[in-house]
């Protein structure tokens, strides 16, 4: 056994293990019966008995050891694999504000019955296909309307994914802080070693002001964490265009998605945008930003810690079982 293998294993009670010296028990104390001849030398050598004699004292060996291991609580630690494939990791960065309960012809959403027309259901269930057509991504979610809320941190555990979309299954509230959303998803990466495509996903129906030192500190973790964005505009009936300057010039108040998007194009980063003014152009917007970004990268997987104390047990019940069987039929041979 290697070292690493060595080290995967674990006990709940090491303290149990000083037990293991009655594993030399079955070499002094066999309990079989004992019969006393004059001469042993003169009988013949029996083979078979004396195979019989040492699968027994392995048997005991056996029992032992199992249930030595058992009541250490054996366990192999949980562990990292490394996986290889294509994809990319990507943190997304939902809008919850307020203007989320809309429907995309402007109309707020009154009637739980109406609820799945919302922009917001309908940007979570193409997120939701999204995910279930991109198996090798690590995926990270992040809402926010006031401030960010932390929901998933990057993953390809399906259904923690699916229960962290579910969990947004509430009505938004608040303004479109963009900046502080898009600063906690960067923070994620912060520290951690580039492998792979790492892009931050904004799905969001507003844009917002940034003050020029948040720009600046936005900027430069753009560039630090060497992370993409495309911002997928779920554009309203009544909203303005983020591809077309207002006319009344530089009054990001009155526009704020068409200043965020100039903002945007300023950060040195790979940048992609999108406006989407119906459920089928948003789904199209996620195909073609999973077109752009499956590129071969690498993760490491956990795994769980596995239990193998039941599989002591088990191994010592077994080879109980099979020396009481012997005992019994020593038993039988001997009253015959």
């Amino acid at each position: 056994m290697n070292a690493d293998a060595f080290n995967a294993i674990g006990f709940d009670s090491p303290m149990v293990l000083w037990i293991l010296s009655l594993l030399l028990v079955p070499f002094f104390l066999h309990g079989q019966r004992l019969f006393d001849y004059p001469a042993i030398i003169l009988l013949p050598v029996d083979c078979t008995s004396r195979w019989i004699e040492r699968t027994l004292k392995l048997l005991g060996i056996i029992m032992i050891l199992g249930l030595v291991m058992g009541m250490a609580g054996l366990h192999l630690k949980q562990s990292e694999i490394e996986r290889i494939g294509h994809g990319a990791h990507i943190m997304m960065v939902l809008d919850r504000s307020a203007s989320m309960n809309d429907d995309f012809a402007g109309r707020y959403i009154s009637k739980p019955a109406d609820q799945s027309l919302s922009k917001s259901a309908v940007a979570r269930d193409v997120i939701a296909q999204f995910i279930e057509s991109r198996k090798q991504d690590l995926v990270g979610l992040i809402t926010f309307s006031t401030s960010p809320v932390f929901v998933v941190p990057l993953t390809h555990d399906q259904e923690a994914l699916k229960s962290a979309l579910a969990s947004a299954d509430v009505k938004g509230m608040g303004f479109t802080a963009v900046a502080r959303g898009l600063g906690m998803a960067l923070d994620y990466f912060k520290g951690k070693p580039v492998t792979g495509a790492r892009l931050i996903l904004l799905v969001s129906d507003g844009g917002a002001h940034i003050d020029s030192q948040t720009q600046d500190q936005i900027r430069t973790w753009f560039a630090r964490e060497h992370a993409a964005l495309a911002w997928i505009y779920i554009r309203g009936v009544n909203s303005p265009s983020i591809f077309i300057k207002p006319e009344d010039g530089d009054d990001s108040a009155s526009a704020p998605e068409y200043f965020l998007h100039e903002y945007f194009k300023t950060l040195n980063v790979p940048y992609q945008a999108y406006e989407a003014e119906n459920p089928t152009a948003l789904k199209a917007a996620m195909e073609d930003v999973g077109r752009m970004h499956n590129l071969p990268s690498h993760y490491f997987e956990k795994q769980p810690r596995r239990d193998l104390a039941g599989w002591g047990y088990a191994i010592a019940l077994m080879a109980l079982g099979l020396l009481i069987t012997a005992k019994r039929m020593e038993i039988n041979t001997w009253h015959a």
